[in-house]
């Protein structure tokens, strides 16, 4: 099967992250894979797959006068450049993520005379809680454009009820795929608590709830460290650092790593304090490294790989009195800290690049439209 991936990039998100997981898991099964990209940069990395960078007109000028002119044409560029892949490349199936060029992708596939089966994938959940509402092109995405695809992948079991109350037929839910080999046993671990995230989206990753929080735990456990591992703007790092009012010292700020597997394999401890979280792929990432992970669950997605007080903790979003508990519980308790890193670690193999890719070809197989 000759599959064609579109992503923005293959390097800075999660997204991202999982479209380069996609490649080397579909090229393992034998598959013959290309990856249409924005951009030459790459920072995941990908086994026998083939990277077609798409050539964007005036691209490395910024000036007004060339943005001006990359909007206005665009859409006509991308349709042409789609066209050109879909006729010379001849894929099977096609993989959108998270909307790229979408139209432009319909109308190419439509010109080219070829049948080929549109996969639309979404890695973001199909609610949003009260003042956060969906800007009107991420509702038109998700509950009007989803519509024109022959499949549309969501992360959650919840999801698909959502869009299946509201009359979809042609959706599948596909996890996303973990990357990292599961550790077979626990390292030492240092008494850290790591989270990872971009800065710029504190509000929906809920740092401002993290380090409330920690200014009271860490009064009580002064000798645990909190570290974040996100990139982001030097106004919003200030903003959060501003939060922090008691043990200043204990708040490390990180840059974002392609190596981020040494900060999972080190920390004790992991937190998803989302608001709201299409799955976490970030939250698996750390159990498979063997961390005893605490994450807030977002209407039962959360819940879809961690069993509470089994393999890790749960707690409602934006409830800074249970994450309280929940952390203080896996800092005090060492047995149950150490059973949490001990389960983490099991039963991961199901979100494996290999048995994603299997997933993949089933939803290719049964979940295509006639």
């Amino acid at each position: 099967m000759r599959v064609l991936i579109m992503v923005h990039a293959l390097t800075g998100g999660g997204a991202e992250r999982v479209a380069a997981s996609w490649g080397n898991g579909l090229a393992n099964l034998n598959h013959n894979v290309y990856i249409l990209t924005n951009t030459d940069n790459q920072s995941y990395e990908t086994k026998n797959v083939n990277i077609i960078e798409r050539q964007i007109p005036l691209k490395k000028s910024n000036s007004i006068y060339t943005k001006i002119i990359r909007k206005i044409f665009s859409s006509s560029v991308s349709f042409f450049q789609l066209l050109h892949v879909i006729v010379k490349y001849k894929p099977d199936i096609i993989i959108n993520v998270l909307y790229l060029n979408p139209y432009a992708l319909l109308l190419a596939r439509f010109f080219s005379g070829r049948k080929v089966p549109i996969i639309m994938t979404d890695h973001n959940a199909y609610e949003r809680p009260s003042g956060s509402e969906f800007k009107w092109k991420q509702w038109k995405n998700k509950f009007i454009d989803n519509k024109l695809f022959d499949i549309v992948t969501v992360l959650t079991n919840r999801d698909k009820e959502i869009l299946v109350k509201k009359g979809f037929d042609n959706i599948e839910v596909l996890h996303n795929p973990l990357f990292l080999k599961p550790l077979s046993s626990i390292p030492p671990k240092d008494k850290t608590i790591l989270a990872v995230g971009r800065l710029d989206a504190w509000h929906v990753k809920g740092f401002d709830i993290l380090l409330n929080v920690w200014n009271r735990i860490s009064e009580k456990y002064n000798d645990w460290k909190l570290i974040i591992v996100g990139d982001g703007s030097k106004e919003i790092k200030n903003n959060l650092q501003q939060l922090i009012t008691h043990n200043k010292e204990s708040v490390i700020f990180k840059s974002f790593t392609s190596d981020i597997i040494e900060e999972y394999k080190k920390a004790s401890i992991f937190v998803l304090s989302s608001r709201y979280e299409g799955w976490g792929l970030v939250a698996v990432e750390a159990m498979s490294q063997g961390c005893a992970t605490i994450a807030c669950d977002y209407h039962g997605r959360q819940a879809e790989f961690i069993t509470d007080y089994k393999n890790g903790l749960l707690c409602s979003p934006d409830d800074a009195i249970e994450l309280q508990a929940k952390i203080e519980d896996a800092i005090s308790n060492k047995e149950l800290r150490e059973s949490l890193q001990k389960n983490a670690i099991v039963n991961l193999e199901k979100f494996s690049e290999k048995n994603i890719a299997k997933r993949i070809e089933k939803i290719v197989s049964t979940g295509t439209r006639e």
